[in-house]
């Protein structure tokens, strides 16, 4: 990934993953997810990525967050 975007966060589950990417646009946080999972076994991770500008309040909502 570039040095535009920051890693805040990692899963292995997807919609974990697609939970806090919708957590994060509501409050105007721009997220890439990235699908590191291998496709027929369904194993490794899923990433998130934001705009260095916005990891304090990327990590903040996502330790506000309970799965």
């Amino acid at each position: 990934m570039s040095e535009d975007w920051a890693f805040v966060y990692s899963s292995s589950q997807l919609y974990q993953a697609e939970l806090l990417k919708h957590i994060l646009e509501d409050n105007q946080i721009t997220p890439v997810i990235m699908n590191k999972q291998d496709s027929f076994y369904n194993f490794g991770s899923i990433e998130i990525y934001v705009k260095p500008s916005d990891v304090v309040k990327a990590k903040h909502l996502i330790s506000k967050t309970e799965f």
